[in-house]
């Protein structure tokens, strides 16, 4: 037997969980806002649209709220460091349920 269960395999899972949840959290969002425009519910500052369009920011080696990372010149080598991450509600259900499917789908055989 052998385990299928790897934590490579789990950050995989995890990260293609938040990606998928992530675009449908932005999709689900759009659709609300023009929803909102059509039957005069606040009109893209609605509170559906907010709750799935809101995220959680993280910016590691990002200085301030500003979108340029971090960078280090060495002469002739230029390194420039940085992380962002956007998580939104529907980004943690798509990993909820990516990390089920990877319970599920690693059967023995």
């Amino acid at each position: 037997m052998t385990n299928k269960n790897t934590f490579g395999r789990l950050v995989l899972f995890i990260v293609l969980g938040l990606i998928i949840g992530g675009v449908l959290g932005e999709c689900l969002g759009l659709l609300f806002g023009e929803l909102g425009e059509l039957m005069n519910a606040g009109g893209y500052d609605n509170i559906v649209r907010n709750f799935f369009v809101a995220s959680f920011d993280l910016n590691l080696g990002f200085p301030g709220d500003k979108a340029e990372p971090v960078v280090l010149n060495l002469y002739m080598i230029k390194l420039a460091l940085g992380l962002g991450l956007k998580i939104n509600v529907v980004s943690i259900v798509g990993m909820i349920v990516a990390i089920y499917i990877m319970k599920w789908s690693g059967g023995n055989r």
